[in-house]
């Protein structure tokens, strides 16, 4: 009795344990165990072509991204290209690089409140809105969007999925649905598979809609149609990929004039009292932010060094249902952004142009990262990992994207930095100086962006000499 007793606790016991290894983290608990001793520079590894664009992911086997719970993919659309209706099981931030275009994301509950005119003929959807290079755009989770290029370049976005958000009851695995399109590498005769889950031995087709493994009677009786019309949907035919072109363009009523029948219809709701609430809240966010222009609401600035513009919940109120912020920042030809770690977040730096040295330091003093990151290129900053970022001579722009809605960062040097924070008694004992030394440390760092040191220690002596 007591060793049947003993087995079964016994097999409870690594039964809890294996349920505990894939639970899915909930909120801030993102992973239990993260050894990164070495972290690197990534470029994608990845790449699906389709007839109008190329879609290219980041290795989600990596450890840095393991550690910190996101995917990273890259869309280039081409002109007149559409990437095709889908939804993603986590929140996501799209960062537009180059180019422009109009997109729509469909929320959940939310009316259709717009209308648009295509040969005649009105059409009811939920609100299009432009986007345009170094745009934000927000996307919660499992929200339908659909975007479309309407520049004569190529459009081109970086996206973050946050797959270990607690909107993803899931594993913290990136799981695509895309509502119509089908596989293009089948009428080339190929496979093609998600090499980055090559860790649980998983092998996953890419392309096929959701609707292509119904049944044809079903699509017939749900949605009320022709046979010829449910097979269109299933998409068994369709060789395009998730990017494909419109030689006709897409026809589409404008975003202003939209904005302004929709001014129209809420002033004629209010007139009736029929405004319900849920409309004036959840359904008005604004899910798109340009930072086209950071000097002008930067948080950090120094016109000789660069700027820091971030958008967190206080300027884009839909981040919170997505726990993600974002940082855009510029520095100017061998400026340095002092050293600092982020409280509450892990970062996610692209660079988009020039390069700089980056230095990562962890909780052993050991300097996980000294590399030179360059346009393209991804760099990971564990949360209280201590960075610093110096330009090179092209000067250095970067967006990063944090796992917190209102990022914050502590600052080892600079205005607010904790140095100044500390009593000048206590910095004579730990580092074994003078009090001028100390009275020194304190007083002189009192920018976050400066200029190259060269010219920092040219300032000093000048002080000095006065």
């Amino acid at each position: 009795m007591c060793s049947s007793l003993l087995s079964l606790t016994l097999a409870y016991l690594v039964l809890t344990q294996c349920l505990t290894c894939h639970a899915q983290p909930q909120g801030d608990d993102r992973i239990t165990e993260c050894r990164l001793e070495h972290l690197s520079l990534m470029k994608p590894t990845k790449r699906i072509d389709s007839e109008g664009g190329v879609t290219e992911f980041w290795d989600d086997n990596n450890d840095q991204f393991q550690c910190i719970g996101v995917t990273l993919i890259r869309y280039t659309i081409r002109p007149k290209g559409l990437l095709l209706p889908f939804y993603t099981n986590a929140p996501r931030i799209h960062y537009v690089l180059q180019g422009k275009g109009v997109m729509e994301i469909v929320v959940t509950e939310c009316p259709a409140m717009y209308r648009s005119s295509t040969k005649g003929i009105i059409d009811e959807h939920q609100k299009i809105q432009y986007i345009q290079q170094d745009d934000a755009i927000a996307v919660p989770s499992s929200s339908v969007h659909w975007i479309y290029n309407t520049g004569d370049s190529d459009l081109l976005l970086f996206s973050l999925v946050d797959v270990a958000n607690a909107d993803n009851q899931l594993d913290p695995t990136f799981r695509n649905f895309f509502l119509s399109g089908g596989s293009r590498n089948r009428k080339e005769g190929q496979n093609s598979y998600c090499k980055w889950f090559k860790n649980n031995q998983r092998e996953v087709q890419e392309g096929n809609n959701v609707f292509s493994g119904l049944a044809l009677e079903t699509l017939i009786g749900s949605f009320n149609v022709q046979s010829v019309i449910a097979e269109k949907i299933q998409g068994l035919k369709d060789w395009r990929g998730s990017i494909i072109l419109l030689k006709e363009g897409l026809d589409l009523l404008s975003p202003e004039q939209e904005e302004e029948e929709q001014k129209q219809e809420r002033s004629q709701k209010r007139k009736k009292k029929s405004v319900n609430g849920i409309e004036e809240t959840l359904c008005s966010y604004a899910f798109v932010h340009p930072l086209g222009e950071p000097r002008m609401h930067a948080d950090k600035y120094n016109p000789r060094g660069g700027h820091i513009t971030s958008l967190n919940t206080p300027n884009m109120a839909v981040l919170q249902y997505l726990q993600l912020g974002l940082d855009r920042g510029v520095l100017y030809k061998d400026a340095i952004l002092v050293p600092h770690y982020n409280l509450n977040c892990h970062a996610v730096i692209y660079c988009t142009r020039g390069s700089a040295l980056v230095q990562v330091i962890d909780e052993n003093g050991k300097r996980v990262l000294d590399e030179e990151v360059k346009e393209g290129e991804v760099v990971i900053v564990p949360q209280h990992y201590v960075v610093v970022k110096k330009a090179g001579s092209d000067a250095f722009d970067w967006v990063a994207i944090k796992t917190s809605d209102n990022p914050m960062i502590n600052t080892l040097a600079g205005e607010l930095s904790l140095i100044r924070a500390i009593p000048e008694e206590v910095l004579i004992n730990s580092y074994q100086m003078q009090r001028k030394e100390a009275r020194d440390l304190k007083r002189k760092g009192e920018l976050t962006i400066i200029t190259s040191l060269h010219e920092k220690e040219t300032h000093y002596q000048g002080i000095h000499k006065a």
